[in-house]
């Protein structure tokens, strides 16, 4: 499947019959609708025809429109889903039972899983080539277990009661997990440690972009589709316009897709430092374009990957769905809730 990702400033989507049309700089090319996944809209320069919208509609193609870098402000979908009320129904009532809790803490411990998996993983590739380093990031894994550890054990009867608990032990894990990758990554990344909001340096801006640009829109999909309301999460504290059940269900997909991504193209040395950011004087500092190409290319190719998860294999994206519909089974009484997570 294809992502058309539409950055450049006077770009226009148009279409024709069954096939999107691109026209950029004075050159055009056309995608049949039935190849593509998702359309992404980072510029506020671009145009639309009405009509393309429409046969993004009836494809079920999501519409996404970001910031140049930043967290999508809008998502245009389908009218009709084909999830259950009832699941939505049972969503807000989990919220003060024990449902919500074992959840928040599924999605820590997938979470944890991840990082301890990523750090085996890079210290097994530099076991010959740099033993000191290699062992580091072992025992920096094994710590991360250990926590994950502690967080198997808590038991709380709602997640108001638990939450705190499991957001110290979460960020326990995450500064180990980041100090260890730090130490993989070149000094002229500038990367000293996880920044969010305003992120300067290259490493925490491809981060952002990777998380918020092609992951989020794919764990938004995967709630609105089962018939949940994105806004109302557990693991992530209810605020006024954060999607914060959006926020829960990436948290088991962040370090599989984007970190490892992003570090695999770092070590081939497909990503040169002092080439990741470009100014442009519409957006300021921001990606560069050839950046943005790498990252969407790499990523999307990430989400396709066939993996093995729960005696089954399958994409990455698919299994983003699959994690959601588990939550909704263990909302509707009908199984547990087992967290994604992949070997080493």
């Amino acid at each position: 499947m294809t992502q058309i990702f539409l950055s450049d400033f006077g770009v226009f989507l148009g279409r024709k019959r069954n096939r999107f049309l691109v026209r950029r700089k004075g050159e055009q090319s056309e995608v049949v609708a039935d190849d593509v996944d998702s359309i992404v809209f980072c510029t506020s320069g671009a145009g639309v025809s009405t009509s393309a919208l429409d046969l993004a509609i009836r494809n079920g193609i999501q519409v996404v429109l970001a910031r140049y870098g930043g967290w999508p402000y809008g998502i245009l979908m389908p009218t009709s889903m084909t999830g259950s009320v009832r699941a939505r129904r049972e969503q807000f009532l989990a919220y003060n039972d024990k449902r919500g809790f074992i959840l928040s803490r599924g999605f820590v411990l997938g979470k944890l899983s991840n990082q301890a998996s990523i750090l085996k993983l890079m210290a097994k590739n530099r076991k010959q080539t740099d033993p000191v380093l290699a062992d580091k990031l072992y025992r920096a894994g094994r710590e991360i277990d250990r926590i994950a550890s502690s967080v198997s054990e808590r038991e709380f009867k709602t997640i108001d009661e638990g939450r705190q608990t499991l957001m110290n032990l979460e960020a326990e894990a995450a500064r180990e997990y980041w100090q260890a990758v730090k130490q993989v990554l070149p000094a002229e990344l500038g990367f000293e440690g996880r920044v969010t909001r305003g992120a300067k340096d290259p490493f925490n801006a491809m981060l952002n972009f990777g998380y918020q640009t092609v992951l989020f829109p794919e764990a938004w999909k995967a709630v609105t589709y089962a018939g949940l309301d994105p806004y109302a999460g557990f693991l992530h504290a209810d605020r006024p316009g954060k999607p914060s059940l959006v926020l829960d269900v990436m948290e088991e997909f962040r370090q599989q897709t984007v970190d490892r991504t992003l570090i695999a193209l770092i070590a081939r040395n497909m990503i040169k430092p002092d080439e990741v950011l470009s100014k442009d004087k519409r957006e300021g500092t921001t990606l560069s374009p050839e950046t943005l190409k790498l990252l969407l290319t790499s990523l999307q190719e990430r989400l396709g990957t066939e993996v093995m998860f729960s005696g089954q294999r399958a994409p990455i994206r698919s299994l983003i769905h699959l994690q959601v519909r588990r939550a909704v089974r263990l909302l509707l009484g009908e199984s547990d809730y087992e967290p994604f997570s992949l070997g080493w």
